[in-house]
């Protein structure tokens, strides 16, 4: 059932179809499933995040409008141009969708994943999603996924040099990394080691062994790339 969710939004995604206007280029696609959720007419009380906008901030949100919609609440930060550049949007049903288009916008007909912008936005938002599911009381066991959409092509950008690391483009027009299953929120306690997977296997589909921004001890931003 949570699969099937992921692969019918991220079918949609892949085509422009989302719950308002966003920017046409390669997407940032994060999905929060409660296993909760998967049950037939399971409803939350969103009221208390409706209230408070802010509560539910998109990745890299400089700015949010916010808005009601058939299936829950949703929220958004505005390109230049007026179209959105990151939503969140929260479902009836407990689930959370967070979509960011400018970390991989073009820039100059260079298409790059900032390695270190890229992995710090996401965990950054994390905290603000966990907290929005407790105030739901959402019940673990959750499941936690990452897609990056129209991405073939693009290639990792490094922070400094790494002797040996030459990143290649990604092959893949959408990469969808494995899903980490969350039993109990003490697992969110540090982030970014929990959400260290899917940084790994972005760079291995890029042609390197690891994320580089962790060190050999798993702590986010001591590693090579960071230093």
């Amino acid at each position: 059932m949570k699969g099937i969710f992921r692969n019918d939004r991220i079918k949609e995604l892949a085509n422009n179809r989302t719950p308002v206007k966003f920017l046409e280029n390669a997407k940032i696609v994060l999905h929060i499933i409660p296993e909760e959720s998967t049950k037939i007419d399971k409803m939350y009380n969103i009221e208390i995040i409706t209230r408070s906008p802010s509560r539910l901030e998109p990745i890299k949100a400089m700015g949010i409008e916010s808005s009601h919609t058939f299936d829950g609440f949703l929220t958004h930060t505005q390109d230049l141009s007026g179209a959105a550049r990151s939503y969140v949007h929260l479902y009836k049903s407990g689930i959370i969708e967070a979509v960011e288009g400018s970390i991989l916008k073009p820039i100059v007909e260079r298409y790059e994943i900032p390695s270190v912008d890229f992995e710090k936005e996401i965990i950054d938002a994390f905290p603000n999603y966990v907290q929005v599911l407790r105030t739901l009381e959402v019940k673990t066991p959750i499941t936690l996924f990452l897609t990056l959409v129209g991405v073939k092509g693009y290639i990792l950008k490094l922070n400094k040099d790494i002797l040996g690391a030459n990143p290649t483009p990604i092959e893949e027009d959408i990469l969808k990394l494995e899903e980490i299953f969350v039993e109990d929120y003490d697992e969110f306690i540090i982030i970014p080691r929990l959400l260290q997977p899917w940084f790994d296997e972005i760079w291995q589909a890029c042609g390197l062994f690891k994320s580089f921004n962790y060190d050999e001890d798993g702590n986010w931003g001591q590693g090579l790339n960071m230093n």
